[in-house]
């Protein structure tokens, strides 16, 4: 009976000395991801975001983290601005924290209308947020061109098109809800 705990306690003390693991897993159904990025989690967000600790564009194998956190993890799809996946997540020593995308982001996903002006960008924004145009204006997600798919984290957002001629940002969509693994079209 000695010798079993012996090993067993052996055995967890080893396994406290290996480091901390984040694994990614994405869909065929979201957006290609262009890298994932490791801050510090505190308390003031610009603190949070003032530089990476780790930052990795290959996901195929788990990312060393330096210690057990807390940290907040960020991923950015290919022509996007970074989306928020974890915030204050502690791990363990030796073992793996996995985030599954399709189980954390949603797709938004414009079409043309008839009636809409040439495009200069489009722009996922907080349901609340007055607009492109205004001060203080804090966009979730932005692209160039209709018909690309923005990853955004699951909640309601509106969706503005900014022309290309300067004119004021028109809202397109008000209070679309957004759930994740799920693609959101906007006519």
């Amino acid at each position: 009976m000695r010798l079993a705990v012996a090993v067993v306690l052996f055995a967890s003390a080893a396994r406290a000395d290996e480091p901390s693991r984040l694994s990614v897993v994405t869909a065929k159904s979201q957006p290609a991801i262009e890298s994932v990025s490791v801050y510090r989690a505190v308390a003031q967000a610009r603190e949070a975001r003032a530089k990476a600790i780790v930052t990795a564009t290959k996901l195929d194998q788990p990312i060393t983290l330096p210690d057990r956190g807390p940290f907040t993890f960020f991923v950015t799809p290919k022509g996007g601005k970074q989306v928020v996946v974890g915030q204050v997540v502690t791990v363990e020593p030796g073992k793996t924290h996995t985030i599954k995308l399709v189980e954390k982001l949603g797709v938004v996903d414009v079409f043309r209308r008839d009636d809409s002006p040439r495009v200069g960008r489009i722009v996922v924004t907080d349901p609340f947020d007055a607009g492109p145009d205004e001060k203080g204006h804090v966009a979730v997600q932005s692209a160039n061109d209709f018909r690309v798919e923005m990853l955004v984290p699951e909640g309601d957002y509106a969706v503005w098109v900014v022309p290309e001629n300067g004119a004021r940002a028109v809202r397109v969509a008000d209070r679309i809800r957004v759930l994740a693994g799920r693609i959101v079209r906007v006519d």
